[in-house]
């Protein structure tokens, strides 16, 4: 693991971007410029792009820079893994505790997370419209059903020694709750978020390609269209380093969030 001050990068993961860089390269001779643009032609595009596109106004976009389309899908994101993140974790936490709820809620989630959520997502786009509604109910209805599991397992992991000592100790319920179970699962549920979000970029991307009117997703529908491959590539470059980026900041956050932990295993070791 490479250090820089506060950041760590993996030694592998740079590895694997610089063979495919290399691929990348390595191809252009032999591949058409029409099928696969050089690597300098895309950051060019994407450089120009990126605060005023003025062929999106000719692909009747609403979106008129790659700017406005990845705020728009990171937005989309942001509010999305937020509202599925708080019912999924406060349903998998409940259902952990109260055997009732569970034996309602685990078959609904059992079922839904048998269904890839591209076939359901064209139900949701029917029943709340081709809008920004649907398309973020679509990643929220991923990310809930995601931390819902990984709630649930968490507190099913965590031993009943802590919460039996608490109450031993006269801690009411809020208070096992606020200073046992949720410091317990905290972790895990942390690991969970930063899955659902790894996943959330591409659905956002499909939710807006079915039905949105703006985002990276239907400019990138609009893009292939118009057999504009730069664009293309470049759109889909910026959708990944944006995911990349948002995935270290979260790997930060959930590592500061849970250096008690670390804490506590080094010094019982």
């Amino acid at each position: 693991m490479l250090k820089f001050g506060r950041m760590r990068l993996d030694p592998l993961g740079l590895l694997g971007v610089a063979i495919l860089i290399g691929l990348w390269f390595v191809l252009l001779p032999f591949t058409p410029r029409a099928m696969l643009p050089s690597p300098v032609q895309v950051v060019r595009y994407l450089a120009e792009s990126f605060f005023y596109a003025p062929n999106f106004r000719y692909f009747g976009l609403a979106d008129h820079s790659f700017l406005s389309a990845l705020t728009y899908t990171v937005s989309n994101v942001l509010i999305a893994v937020g509202f599925g993140s708080a019912v999924g974790i406060l349903l998998g936490l409940f259902s952990a505790r109260v055997s009732a709820l569970r034996a309602g809620t685990d078959p609904i989630a059992l079922t839904v997370g048998n269904v890839p959520i591209l076939i359901a997502s064209p139900f949701l786009l029917m029943w709340f419209g081709s809008g920004r509604l649907s398309t973020v109910l679509v990643v929220a209805f991923y990310v809930s059903v995601t931390l819902y599991v990984y709630s649930q397992r968490a507190a099913v992991n965590l031993s009943p020694v802590f919460e039996a000592s608490a109450r031993t100790f006269g801690a009411s319920t809020p208070a096992v709750v606020r200073d046992v179970l949720l410091p317990g699962t905290l972790p895990e549920i942390l690991g969970g978020i930063r899955i659902a979000l790894a996943g959330s970029w591409g659905l956002e991307a499909v939710a807006e390609l079915l039905g949105d009117q703006r985002g990276i997703g239907k400019a990138i529908r609009s893009i292939a269209t118009a057999m504009d491959v730069e664009g293309l590539f470049a759109a889909l470059l910026l959708l990944g380093l944006t995911a990349m980026i948002v995935d270290l900041a979260a790997a930060r956050l959930v590592s500061g969030l849970s250096s008690w932990r670390t804490r506590d295993e080094t010094e019982t070791a």
